[in-house]
């Protein structure tokens, strides 16, 4: 819409009194026009309100979700749990967030026992309100019905809480748990006391299958007699200070297959003797899996003497209570110990001394364990007892795992707690190289390198097309590098 007055907009020209009337006379009409507009905008408006109104609820009438069927929605109920832990008590989680989005999600999540079979029970958050927690607690596991249970006990209190709960409400807890106790298929002990160990013993649980205790004094479990001697336990965890006294603790060793014992690091002493290893792996020969924390100055040179043969173990993860471990006493363990079905071994940074003929040597593993298919080490210095240039003895390797990173001692440091770390500026690139051969580790698919410094583009291109390109069913699948900067 052109008007004569166009060229003079965005100026400041002032207009007459006759052209303020002609302007005046031009916008009336349009002004009315603008209105009667807007008034048909104000109808439509309305008029889509009271469609839309007419339609949302309708729609929601036959929403997929209304028409899904039940064991479906149990499926999708299910991965809505938390992973990796056990459901807790919040309304924001999984499963009581799903019964506060409608009534026929919260019936169908109240039917479902297995969104009910997983819980953590902390007893500070628990006793704090005894009369409504403690109930609500049994209520959940009453939902689980016949399921098997997953539960998490922990007992670590806060010392400053005011006031400390009594002993007789934690006992109250404990036995309003153990009510459950046929249907417990795993449980998870942190930092438990002895009144909760005391509240837990004699009780039946036939389904138990694993059993974890962390951080708590294993004396405590003298009280676990019958529970650690369920028929079904196959998976046992201890994780504590007071490792030489596992040996003595009235487990059904025999029955295992998966066992960890480790402790934090805080001291050699706190770890467990090659003599109380080997004592362990023949009270467990159906053991598949072992994880252990052995001690660093177990000076024993009898080892000789020693010998186990696991005939079933697949997995043996050496876990030192510090960064260094001493190459001679891998050797020893390797030595006493007898894995014809070996196929994952992780084991620490070593340091070799003393003789030759006590050092830890990588290629003779390979040659001993030909079966294995994952292993993690690291790369070390370059006079490192796991030089890279040994991958060749391990033809059956699927999965690497490399930390380039080396640690040196301080000097006249008498405990070893304070470490300087060096890294292992050639390691990455030695790794990479030795790979590029295509004959070392051929079935290799999974590569994994940690604390990598001063990578060059170029090589790592090369092992990428030497190892992706070539024609062979083996081709590497997955590359995890981690670069240290600093």
């Amino acid at each position: 819409m052109e008007s004569r007055f166009t060229h003079r907009f965005g100026t400041n020209y002032v207009p007459t009194d006759e052209e303020i009337e002609e302007i005046r006379a031009d916008l009336l009409w349009r002004t009315e026009e603008l209105a009667r507009i807007d008034e048909q905008i104000r109808e439509l408006h309305e008029q889509r309100d009271k469609l839309q109104a007419y339609i949302e609820p309708r729609k929601a009438l036959i929403s997929h979700p209304r028409r899904l069927p039940l064991d479906l929605l149990e499926t999708i109920f299910l991965a809505c749990l938390p992973t990796g832990r056990n459901a807790v008590m919040s309304a924001q989680e999984a499963p009581l967030l799903l019964c506060r989005i409608c009534s026929a999600w919260r019936i169908a999540a109240l039917s479902m026992p297995r969104l009910w079979a997983s819980l953590h029970i902390p007893t500070e958050f628990i006793v704090a309100k005894p009369n409504i927690r403690r109930p609500a607690v049994e209520q959940w596991l009453t939902r689980a019905a016949a399921s098997a249970l997953h539960l998490s006990l922990c007992d670590m209190l806060t010392p400053w809480q005011e006031p400390m709960p009594s002993t007789d409400q934690v006992a109250a807890l404990f036995e309003s748990v153990a009510k459950f106790s046929p249907g417990w298929q795993n449980l998870e002990c942190t930092w438990i006391t002895d009144v909760t160990a005391r509240a837990l013993a004699g009780i039946h649980t036939p389904r138990l299958e694993s059993f974890t205790f962390t951080a708590g004094e294993l004396t405590y479990l003298s009280h676990f007699g019958q529970l650690l001697n369920s028929p079904r336990l196959r998976a046992v965890s201890l994780s504590s200070s007071e490792l030489p006294f596992v040996p003595t603790l009235p487990i059904a060793w025999h029955q295992l297959t998966t066992l960890v014992v480790q402790c934090p690091r805080d001291g050699p002493s706190s770890s467990i003797s090659l003599g109380d290893i080997i004592s362990l792996l023949q009270k467990c020969p159906q053991l598949v899996s072992f994880q252990v924390t052995p001690t660093l100055n177990d000076f024993l040179f009898d080892y000789q003497s020693l010998s186990v043969t696991m005939s079933f173990l697949e997995e043996f993860f050496v876990v030192p209570p510090q960064l260094l471990f001493q190459g001679w006493y891998l050797a020893c363990i390797i030595h006493c110990v007898s894995m014809p079905k070996l196929r994952r071994l992780h084991f620490p940074l070593v340091e070799n001394v003393g003789s030759e003929s006590d050092q830890f040597s990588l290629a003779s593993v390979g040659e001993k364990y030909p079966l294995i298919e994952d292993l993690a080490m690291h790369s070390g210095p370059p006079n490192s007892p796991a030089p890279l240039n040994v991958l060749h003895s391990f033809p059956a390797l699927t999965r690497l795992v490399v930390n380039a990173c080396h640690i040196i001692p301080e000097e006249n440091d008498a405990w070893g707690n304070i470490w300087e770390s060096q890294r292992n500026l050639c390691g990455t690139a030695r790794l990479i190289e030795t790979l590029l051969d295509t004959t070392v580790c051929p079935r290799l698919q999974e590569l994994e390198i940690m604390e990598a410094r001063n990578l060059d583009k170029r090589i790592l291109v090369t092992f990428l097309s030497a190892r992706v390109q070539v024609e062979s069913a083996c081709q590497l699948r997955s590359l995890s590098i981690s670069f240290q900067t600093a």
